[in-house]
């Protein structure tokens, strides 16, 4: 605040010159009181407020925390980046398995499989994290199929127990130790890659598991369905698949009677996910909109004849359910079909069997 001596009057002012009489502006004395009421007072926030704030700010952060744990538990493994290529890709994550709280007797374990978790330790529905799987299917009688399991087991009593198979030879690679042992007219092979991971693959030739061998060292690329449709999985799908429809079964089924050309190229993306219900998807991408049409056409086809096969079953009102929640959809070259089990008729079916 400046003082002007010639009009006696207080100004602010950035300069030191009055706007009214232009004349030098001195520093003006203002009492403590005075100064407080020249300057508005800042309501300072109550004791409820500043607990609303603080209870918000812990909420966003358990949010968060909460979004990224349960993306990183229900995001695919290390595992499906180690897959060789193929027209067929399919991941299961037994993490959410068990809120599915199903409440059944144990499953009848075959005398087989007691003896497998004798010599392992492994027990499947308690140690698994998650299984990868492609396969290559190239129209021959010979296939390429390669297994990934991630999960908890003892490195040296796994081993021990594929070693003494009959007829197991071993061979080393890449610093690993791979089992192999003939399988009709093609070979199994076997690795432990690291503590909590093991290949498996069935093939004429040892290229699929040297390529594991080799992207679980670091080296190689991501596989080629994963990196360009796994965008279209629904996000915490629990178990889905990526298939692309080779051009032989195509031409198999023309030479059979059915005109199955419009699914010539397409990919369809199959996936399961639980949020209390299971809600199953089916995604056809085509080549064009024209083939997604037929695609169209033909589930719509096939979900008919399903609902006059359905019998007595129609008068089922879980069966009903499931049939109403069936949606199918197209857009442009992509059709979408969508199924729904409530969480009761889970239950029902699982004390069924």
């Amino acid at each position: 605040m400046l003082f002007c001596g010639t009009c006696g009057i207080m100004v602010r002012n950035e300069t030191n010159i009055c706007p009214k009489c232009s004349s030098m502006l001195a520093p003006a004395y203002v009492p403590r009181g005075a100064k407080a009421n020249l300057t508005p007072a800042r309501k300072q926030p109550g004791n409820a407020a500043k607990v609303l704030l603080i209870g918000g700010i812990v909420l966003s952060l358990v949010a968060v925390a909460t979004a990224v744990g349960y993306h990183v538990v229900m995001r695919p493994g290390r595992s499906v980046y180690l897959l060789p290529d193929g027209n067929v890709m399919a991941y299961v994550n037994f993490a959410p398995m068990h809120f599915m709280n199903m409440d059944t007797s144990p499953f009848t374990v075959a005398p087989e499989y007691r003896r497998f978790v004798n010599e392992t330790g492994l027990r499947l529905d308690r140690d698994l994290e998650n299984i990868a799987i492609s396969a290559n299917a190239d129209g021959g009688r010979s296939g390429d199929v390669a297994i990934i399991v991630t999960g908890t087991f003892d490195q040296q009593r796994f081993s021990g127990y594929v070693q003494k198979q009959e007829g197991v030879q071993t061979e080393t690679y890449g610093g690993k130790t791979i089992f192999s042992t003939p399988v009709k007219d093609q070979t199994a092979r076997f690795c432990v890659l690291d503590s909590k991971m093991v290949a498996l693959t069935v093939s004429p030739t040892a290229g699929s598991m040297r390529a594991i061998i080799d992207k679980s060292a670091g080296s190689g690329s991501v596989p080629y369905l994963f990196e360009n449709y796994y965008s279209n999985v629904p996000f915490a799908s629990a178990m889905w698949a990526i298939v692309r429809v080779p051009s032989f079964a195509v031409t198999e089924s023309a030479a059979s009677g059915l005109n199955l050309n419009f699914l010539k190229n397409s990919v369809t993306i199959v996936s399961v996910r639980y949020t209390g219900s299971l809600h199953f998807r089916g995604e056809f991408i085509a080549e064009n909109q024209a083939d997604a049409a037929n695609i169209f056409q033909a589930v719509n086809g096939l979900l008919a004849m399903g609902r006059l096969a359905g019998g007595p079953r129609q008068n089922d009102p879980d069966v009903t359910a499931v049939m109403n929640s069936i949606e199918v959809k197209q857009n442009g070259n992509h059709v979408v079909v969508s199924v729904v089990v409530p969480q009761d008729v889970i239950q029902k079916a699982a004390q069924k069997r």
